[in-house]
């Protein structure tokens, strides 16, 4: 499948798509599965503030809670947090 992608990158919506056809439809630091209860986003992997890019190399799919709880943390700092979180109320179980 060929997709088009703006000068800027590939829009979210193939970007979510490529993933699903590609069975990647879970969150990449959880692993729980995407569904009707369960949004999948689009993560930047080097987040775009800290000059991270907009394109497919740099994309990972993410649960809600694991995109927005990383933020813009490098990927070493998010993984302590990863470490440290995995029996606190209200984040996704972690899986290894």
């Amino acid at each position: 499948m060929r997709t088009s992608e703006s000068p800027s990158g590939p829009s979210r919506r193939d970007v979510l798509r490529r993933w699903e056809e590609a069975d990647e439809w879970s969150c990449v630091y959880c692993d729980c599965s995407f569904g009707q209860m369960v949004a999948a986003e689009v993560d930047h992997i080097v987040p775009l503030a800290k000059g991270g890019l907009h394109e497919w190399s740099n994309l990972a799919p993410a649960c809600a809670w694991c995109n927005r709880a990383k933020s813009d943390l490098d990927m070493s700092d998010w993984l302590a947090v990863l470490a440290g979180q995995s029996d606190t109320e209200g984040a996704p179980p972690i899986t290894s």
